[in-house]
């Protein structure tokens, strides 16, 4: 009670406030002539909570759609309330704040939003967009899938049954493909059929001023969607959409339009189903402007998955990229996963190892998948993540011949080998064959304790050969790496019969391919030029300038490149 009397003390300094009722840790307070609810937070860490009550005709923006119908014997006086939203979600922290200034707090953001001019109001719904939509659209839900989002396209509707009587809709921009779209059940039966009723379109919005989503006593007609197309105040679309619409004839007779706004720098997208006159012959503007009866809106999701990275930040230079990553044993795996899961959608797997209960603990997956080739295990488990993501698995290793050929079909490489010497083949056949392509080295020294990264660019001088040649141009162990042999070999697990495993834990994992990731963004951006070499460590990432290029490296720094021999060195 104490509270509740500090926080009427708080209220009854604002002279726009008058208080109506106290009741517990409940204050009721009339404001601009609306009545609200204040919940005082009974925790340290909790919020002051703002209920409008018995006000259905109000509509503000971040004032929830929902009614919570209360009776007599509440804790609340009887009535109708809805939440006014007013925090972010972890934008504050409560329990730094005293009791007065989370009351204060409060109620000067409520004064703030019922001040707002009609351009503050509008630019408020446009950021609640979606919750306005989804709420008050019907009961079909659509996922839209997008190539690009800038020009008007054509989709496709695809729909499956799930359960007894649901169903999901995906709608799909012309062109772009997903890896489940043609998958069939037990009896060999297409998952996905095509729905050909409609005709889709999706429709870019240039300008989204005075566009604003259905609220209460504002539904969406067809006029709405005639203000997109048509409207004589605001061009909503370009010129070039415009035109498209007035010539692009409909084969159905009802059609769905998929427009794309740009909120706050993203553009989102939101679908409507219009009923038409059956008419042959027509254009989609004259659809919409003359046959239209009724509009039904779709519930609607933007997934495709460029757009989901975008929503978490991710570097877009990524996007559209066609990777090679030759090994996938524990390192190679990490960074596969992560790969997709920063903008890559094309890879492309090369490894002719199977999954061993030795790998368990160091392959991203686990187990999954034991016995199994690795990189055919990968294209299975990543595929999953997003029906976007295409991984083609070869089960072989490597060799010069097929790796000369795919560095002419991909955007970048990405070598995660243990081998020094397959590494070492590699560099000289990517150099010899002018590759104009970046590559990507990776390795871990035995013991985890060090790892590293080369970026080569071979259209500059420095190559991965460089770290293996001296300043006389002989060739020596990796001069990069911190341990001596006597170290590395305390740090080999033998299996008994010739076979060898260095011992390191997963935290290198997970660094490494963290300085990967960085080091790739680095250079998509131009903040790495040329060939470049970075040491990781459990402490620090460190870009070296001392070790190459090597003016008498055999591969990069003579005219005259020589083949080298079986046993590393070169030929005279």
């Amino acid at each position: 009670m104490d509270k509740c009397l500090c926080a009427k003390e708080v209220l009854e300094t604002y002279k726009e406030i008058t208080i109506t009722q106290v009741s517990g840790n409940i204050i009721m307070f009339q404001l601009f002539n609306k009545e609200f609810a204040l919940l005082c937070p009974l925790l340290s860490d909790l919020p002051a909570v703002i209920l409008l009550h018995n006000d259905n005709g109000f509509d503000f923006p971040h004032v929830l759609l929902k009614d919570y119908l209360l009776k007599e014997d509440s804790f609340l006086p009887e009535g109708e309330y809805r939440k006014v939203c007013l925090y972010e979600p972890e934008s504050m922290v409560f329990s730094i704040m005293s009791y007065d200034e989370k009351i204060i707090d409060v109620i000067d953001r409520l004064i703030k939003l019922l001040s707002l001019n009609q351009k503050e109001r509008e630019r408020e719904f446009q950021k609640e967009f979606m919750y306005y939509w989804n709420n008050l659209a019907g009961s079909t839900f659509v996922k839209i899938y997008l190539s690009q989002d800038k020009n008007f396209s054509k989709m496709n509707c695809y729909c499956r049954k799930i359960g007894k009587e649901g169903y999901e809709r995906r709608l799909i921009e012309q062109g772009l493909q997903l890896s489940d779209i043609n998958g069939t059940n037990k009896k060999g039966e297409h998952i996905w059929q095509e729905h050909v009723e409609n005709n889709v379109y999706y429709i870019p919005i240039i300008d989204n001023r005075e566009i604003l989503p259905p609220y209460r006593g504002c539904p969406w007609t067809i006029d709405n969607v005639k203000n997109i197309i048509c409207g004589k105040q605001i061009d909503h679309i370009s010129n070039d959409t415009y035109q498209i619409i007035k010539e692009e004839k409909v084969a159905t007779q009802n059609i769905i339009l998929v427009f794309g706004i740009q909120i706050e720098k993203r553009f989102t997208c939101f679908a409507v189903e219009i009923k038409c006159k059956n008419r042959n012959n027509r254009t989609v503007m004259e659809k919409v402007c003359e046959d239209a009866l009724a509009i039904g809106l779709l519930k609607s999701a933007r997934k495709d998955y460029a757009f989901l990275n975008s929503l978490i930040g991710n570097d877009i230079g990524l996007i559209g990229k066609k990777v090679l990553l030759v090994g996938c044993g524990s390192l190679g795996s990490y960074i596969a996963l992560e790969l997709i899961k920063n903008g890559v959608s094309r890879l492309k797997i090369y490894d002719g190892d199977a999954l061993e209960d030795e790998n368990t603990f160091r392959w991203i997956f686990g187990s999954i998948g034991k016995g199994c080739n690795k990189a055919e295990n990968l294209s299975w488990l990543l595929t999953w993540i997003h029906p976007e993501i295409h991984v083609e698995a070869v089960k072989r290793n490597i060799d010069d011949t097929i790796l000369a050929k795919e560095s002419k079909e991909c955007d970048m490489i990405i070598f995660s080998v243990g081998s020094s010497d397959s590494q070492m083949c590699f560099n000289r056949v990517l150099k010899l064959g002018n590759c104009n392509i970046p590559a990507f080295y990776s390795w871990i020294e035995a013991g985890g304790e060090f790892s590293h990264i080369l970026l080569v660019d071979y259209a500059r001088q420095g190559c991965y050969q460089c770290l293996f040649t001296d300043e006389e141009g002989r060739l020596v162990n990796n001069r990069a790496n911190f341990n001596n042999e006597a170290v590395n070999e305390n740090r080999i697990i033998r299996n008994g019969c010739g076979g060898t495993r260095a011992a390191y834990g997963t935290a290198v994992l997970l660094r490494t391919t963290a300085a990967l990731l960085d080091m790739i963004k680095n250079f998509l951006s131009g903040t790495v030029n040329g060939t470049a070499l970075i040491d990781v460590t459990s402490q620090k990432t460190i870009y070296r300038k001392d070790m190459l290029p090597m003016e008498r490296c055999d591969c990069c720094g003579n005219s005259n490149k020589r083949p080298l021999c079986e046993d590393g060195t070169s030929e005279s």
